[in-house]
């Protein structure tokens, strides 16, 4: 649609040449037309004319023909950039200018240009000296690559700037690695120099960094051994020998000695700067360094994927151990080190050949020298002589006092110390030695397990660290930025998915681009956009997609499949599009799940990080991704795979003939499942040419249905399928929702004259007829402002419709008279017209899906009468009738909402789910109001608030955004008003959540609406903001609704609570909570003992107070509801009274059984078939009852 948000373009030329808006990637079209949009790019914003396009894309010599050739590309590229613009439109994108074209973007949305923004960031931030912010440029400008610069554009101009390029990326490098030494981070910087060197290798000022490098790591032997490699190539390759920078190192390292290591304790072995969590592993290294300063050794094995934290683990644990006494010596594996034996063991010791202290000296000669004589009693081999004496050396230091020796990535050591460490690991039971290791699970080494095995069999400490919980991350970004993180920057740390560093990443990335906004204490990114977004997740890959470039080849071969089906795949599928068995899988899989790529998924499997996901992907070359798409595609279908991973499939490919034939037989079980799914495939293959008319039509007509159901206005596909079908159902069928599409406008005199023209027309189906004089009345109820007076009205409809002895005519004035009823509260009036209307229409099943509404309505009235027994039979034959007239759709909202009150919350969602499955109808087919999906997202925003899920409750709150709302519209509004308010409330902004209610207080805002059981809410909002006459006006509007109802039901109960809380009387909230419990509304039961507690808190009744919390918070447990239960202690400040292990219920007795063996909170979610944040708030229950505050206190609580 024209008015709808179009997302920015991004274009990417670092790499494969790609255009993309949001997470859809555009068809550029063939090799030539993608050289024409590549040429256009590299000079964006700038006019670039015909004559010169044509050199850049086909040389000094084009073809004949040439100008009609760019024109065609030209167009076609704007019609793919611009789909939405009209033919006489210059457009805004691709734009003619003069004789000559100009691609316009804005700041942030072309690659190439963000990556010479950072770079000369980073340059500024080097000449400042500001180290760290120039590196971080740095890490994001080589963050935007995806491979060779232009990959698959040929072309004079490609080349050009293809080298171009590559040389800028090259310094990019080497400027990053030369700061990297500056900074202190020599071992990294050396394994990077190391990478490339080997890659380019006649470039001097790589080996002059190198050297530097290596020199400075203590490593001289190494660093002129690179030297005599360099001159060796540059005389094979080039006839020359290394200029005067390198000759100058060369000769400083020969005549300067390295840095004395005697005394090898870590410099700069700080605690970090932040740190969170890992409570348990913390405190078992601290006692292990404790234990080993009294005289104790130990071995310690940490073991995680890469930047999960273990040298922070190790930095924060044993930072004060040379200030306590201890020799504590540091160093960190390099896949470089692996080839030189001990290296890793030396460089902890400070073993060197120029080392003062004889001992080093002389371990060193053992293995880079030529020692004049060997003891008769010392092995032959040199390395394996020089292990006994490393392992001597260590033996002699402890005689000196205490010593902790930690070799970080191990995964990368040599053999030789590895001997070292398993000989170390097996005198830690005579040595005041701390013998610590860390390594990734991969790559695996069988040395490795062998150690892993040696910690266990001496009685060591295995830490294993996991990813943070979504608490701890969510602490370590708020610690990062200084302030609270809001829901959307929260969002965006669920892509990390617990890895600190990721965290850390996605955190500097946004706050180098100004994306975070902080107001008062809670930092979040309300305005990030698509350019800031892109900045984020590009960090993120860059250190995420580091991580395959360790696996084996097959793995990776895999992973690139794998991207294609998804973020989360089925084995099988995954089995099927290779051609291979699953078993011959499992040991990629395993791979992958080891490193930290791949995830369990219940039955599947998941990307744990879907930027790692995404980076595989866009790597691949877009033809060949389109290749692969429909090779997947038509594999899976003729394995018998599931439909939707089919379709998924071919969102990626051209519509072609089996494409079509496919979408023909498949897209109605799609759309049952997936609606926005099947609609962008329709819409796809009805762009395309070549679909035969019976094809086209079967097409349109499903395209314009799916459209209806989500919400869009599909009146030129209902105007197509008019122009081309002559099924009479499908003409009535489309007629009907032409005439639908005009009440939800608001033009009702359009909508009337289409209805009455069906109506009056004798070859319309019966049933189509039926549903068209629904719709009529529904249209001529509508704007009803005054129901006392039009109940007049009515009882004339229904006197002439029963003296006509029309059945159909009498169900709808009946309907008519239970809505004003309804409106005027008179709801046991109300519940006499439905049944009236019930019985007109009853065994008639052309009528089923009317009897179905009406069913609907009397479900509400039951409810509004609190007979909520006889509104769950009410529903359960609505399901029979659905069974048995084989209805497209069930009371699926109608149950959401009764489940809901009920504490049935999980029930209600399903329900909901359901609305989705089978959804497509159920606007309009099942005749409910306008206005339902806004109550859909209201119930399931409402849930996802009060169970403190901010992603769920923000997308919810987008997707029910009424662009068009009128009084019969809102009044499916009120969950929508409440979990908005929530969500303001939640960020720290009460006044605005209680703005955001204020609605409830206007008559008009919708007559309809049951505003009464919200204005306890406000009753409380506005005396906690001491705004007692907004307080003492919702009482008054709750009086005025009680005071309508001829049976007093639900509004007297809401009544009775909000006296109660301006009166701060207990006792009628008490009243109030005990009411809610018999007619089994928990929800409202718990909100009313919670303040019924509060209440008697601030009377000095403490106990009373507890227990009626206790309650309240019993309730909140069952229903998941943990931010309820979390601001409802922090709201009283009390515990609730305490209770033995027997006073648990009987699901957090199963939680503290598990939790007493040592199950992990995942663990037993899977176990007790829960959420993890369910088990998590029982956790909280347990601790809170049995007033302890760990989960070993539980297990002695539970022995006891």
């Amino acid at each position: 649609m024209a008015n709808e948000l179009v997302e920015p373009l991004r274009v990417r030329v670092l790499g494969a040449v790609t255009a993309w808006r949001g997470e859809v990637e555009l068809d550029l079209g063939s090799g030539r037309q993608r050289a024409v949009f590549a040429a256009l790019a590299l000079r964006v914003n700038r006019v670039i004319t015909r004559e010169e396009l044509v050199s850049a894309v086909w040389g000094e010599n084009p073809p004949n023909g040439v100008s009609g050739s760019l024109y065609t590309y030209v167009s076609r590229l704007r019609r793919v950039l611009e789909p939405d613009r009209s033919r006489w439109s210059g457009g805004q994108t691709l734009i003619s200018e003069g004789s000559g074209y100009s691609l316009r973007l804005e700041p942030g949305q072309l690659d190439v240009l963000e990556f010479d923004r950072l770079r000369e960031m980073a340059n500024e931030r080097w000449n400042r000296l500001d180290l760290p912010a120039a590196q971080a440029a740095l890490d994001a400008a080589l963050a935007l690559w995806r491979g060779e610069a232009l990959a698959g554009v040929n072309g004079p101009a490609a080349e050009l700037h293809r080298e171009r390029l590559t040389e800028l990326r090259v310094a990019a490098y080497e400027r990053r690695a030369e700061i990297m030494l500056n900074s202190g981070d020599i071992s990294a910087a050396v394994t990077e120099l190391y990478r490339l060197a080997s890659a380019h290798p006649v470039r001097e000022s790589l080996r002059e960094l190198l050297m530097t490098g290596l020199h400075r790591a203590g490593r001289d032997a190494e660093a002129l051994a690179v030297y005599q490699e360099t001159r060796q190539v540059l005389n094979d390759r080039l006839g020359i020998e290394p200029g005067a920078a390198l000759r100058r190192v060369h000769s400083e390292i020969l005549a300067r000695p390295a840095p004395d290591r005697q005394t090898p304790i870590l410099a700069k072995l700080t605690r970090p700067d932040v740190f969170v969590g890992r409570v348990a592993e913390l405190a078992a290294l601290r006692g292990r360094l404790a234990d080993v300063l009294h005289g104790s050794g130990a071995t310690v094995w940490v073991e995680g994927e890469s930047g999960i934290g273990k040298s922070a683990l190790l930095a924060a644990g044993l930072a004060d151990a040379a200030e306590r006494g201890g020799q504590l010596l540091w160093a960190a594996g390099d896949e470089v080190g692996r080839r030189f034996p001990l290296r890793l063991f030396m460089s902890a010791l400070g073993v060197d050949q120029r080392s003062p202290d004889p001992r080093r000296a002389e371990l060193a000669d053992l293995v880079h020298g030529e020692p004049a004589a060997r003891p008769a009693w010392q092995p032959d081999d040199p390395v394996l002589a020089a292990v006994d004496q490393l392992v001597g050396l260590v033996e002699q230091l402890c005689s000196d006092g205490p010593v902790i020796v930690v070799l970080d990535d191990l995964q990368w050591a040599d053999d030789a110390s590895l001997l070292a460490w398993h000989r170390l690991a097996r005198t830690t039971r005579q040595l005041p030695l701390l013998l610590v290791g860390a390594c990734r699970p991969l790559p695996r080494r069988a040395e490795l397990d062998q150690l892993r095995s040696v910690v266990s069999l001496w009685s060591g400490d295995l830490l294993r660290l996991g990813p943070l919980a979504e608490s701890g991350a969510a602490e370590l970004a708020g610690r990062l930025i200084g302030a609270t993180p809001g829901p959307a920057l929260l969002g965006l740390m669920d892509s990390a998915a617990g890895n600190p560093l990721f965290v850390r990443e996605i955190v500097q990335a946004l706050v180098r681009d100004n994306a975070v906004v902080v107001a008062g204490q809670v930092a979040d990114v309300d305005e990030l956009d698509d350019t800031e977004l892109s900045s984020a997740h590009s960090a993120l890959a860059s250190v995420v997609t580091r991580r395959t470039g360790h696996l084996a080849t097959t793995t990776r071969d895999g992973l690139r499949w794998a991207a294609l089906l998804g973020v989360e795949f089925d084995l099988g599928d995954l089995a099927t599009v290779l051609g291979r068995p699953a078993s011959e899988l499992v040991p990629a899989v395993e791979e992958a799940t080891a490193a930290g790529v791949l995830r369990p998924a219940g039955q599947r499997f998941a990307f744990r990080h879907p930027l790692v996901r995404r980076a595989l992907y866009e790597a691949m070359p877009p033809a060949v991704r389109v290749a692969l798409h429909r090779q997947a595609a038509e594999t899976l279908d003729a394995a018998g795979a599931p439909v939707s991973r089919v379709a998924e499939q071919l969102l990626g490919v051209p519509v072609d003939g089996w494409v079509t034939e496919w979408l023909v037989a498949n897209t109605n079980a799609v759309a049952r499942r997936f609606p926005s799914l099947a609609a962008d495939l329709l819409a796809r293959a009805l762009d395309s040419g070549g679909l035969r008319d019976e094809a086209r039509e079967t097409l349109t007509v499903r395209l314009a249905r799916l459209s209806f159901w989500l919400g869009r206005s599909p009146e030129a596909e209902i105007r197509a399928v008019l122009g081309m079908t002559s099924d009479p159902d499908r003409v009535a069928e489309m007629r009907l929702l032409l005439a639908y599409l005009s009440y939800r406008a608001g033009d009702n005199a359009r909508a009337t004259e289409g209805l009455e023209q069906v109506i009056g027309d004798p070859d319309v189906p019966e049933q189509w007829r039926a549903r068209h004089q629904a719709l009529h009345c529904m249209v001529s109820r509508s704007g009803l402002d005054d129901p006392a007076t039009a109940v007049g009205a009515g009882r004339a409809a229904l006197a002439e419709a029963r003296a006509a002895r029309n059945p159909f005519g009498i169900a709808m004035a009946s309907q008519f008279l239970w809505q004003t009823a309804s409106m005027l509260r008179r709801h046991q009036e109300a519940l006499d017209h439905i049944n009236a209307a019930i019985a007109a229409v009853a065994g008639r099943p052309e009528w089923g899906d009317v009897l179905l509404s009406l069913v609907d309505n009397k479900v509400f009235t039951l409810q509004n009468l609190d007979r909520l027994a006889d509104a769950g039979q009410a529903l359960a034959e609505a399901e029979h009738l659905v069974t048995r007239l084989s209805l497209p759709s069930g009371p699926h909202i109608a149950a959401a909402v009764h489940w809901f009150w009920l504490g049935r919350w999980d029930d209600a969602l399903v329900e909901l789910d359901a609305v989705v499955r089978d959804g497509r109808e159920i606007t309009f087919y099942g005749l409910r109001q306008h206005g339902v999906l806004q109550l859909l997202h209201g119930v399931i925003g409402l849930i996802a608030a009060q169970r403190d899920d901010s992603v769920l409750l923000e997308r919810h709150l987008k997707l029910g955004v009424d662009p068009r709302p009128t009084p019969e519209t809102r009044e499916s509004h009120d969950f929508l008003i409440v979990a908005h308010a929530v969500a303001l409330e939640q960020r720290g902004r009460p006044a605005e959540a209680l703005a955001a209610l204020k609605p409830f207080l206007d008559v008009d805002y919708s007559p309809m609406m049951l505003r009464h059981q919200w204005l306890p809410r406000v009753v409380r909002l506005a005396l906690d903001q001491g705004d007692r006459t907004l307080a003492e006006l919702a009482m008054s509007v709750c009086a005025t609704e009680a005071e309508r109802e001829t049976h007093p039901a639900r509004a007297a109960a809401a009544l009775q609570w909000c006296r109660g809380l301006l009166e701060a009387d207990a006792g009628a909230l008490l009243t109030v909570a005990k009411h809610f419990a018999a007619t089994g509304r928990k929800v409202e039961q718990a909100a009313a003992a919670e303040d019924a507690a509060a209440v008697l808190a601030a009377g000095g009744q403490l106990d009373e107070a507890r227990t009626s919390l206790h309650d309240a918070l019993i309730i909140y447990t069952e229903l998941g509801a943990t931010w309820n239960a979390r601001t409802a202690e922090a709201r009283l400040g009390l515990r609730p009274p305490a209770a033995a292990p027997g006073l648990l219920s009987r699901m957090e007795r199963k939680v503290a059984e598990l939790v007493a063996v040592g199950w992990s909170n995942a663990d037993i979610a899977a176990k007790l078939t829960l959420s993890r944040s369910m088990v998590q708030t029982h956790l909280t229950r347990i601790l809170t009852k049995l007033e302890v505050d760990s989960r070993l206190a539980v297990t002695v609580h539970l022995l006891d």
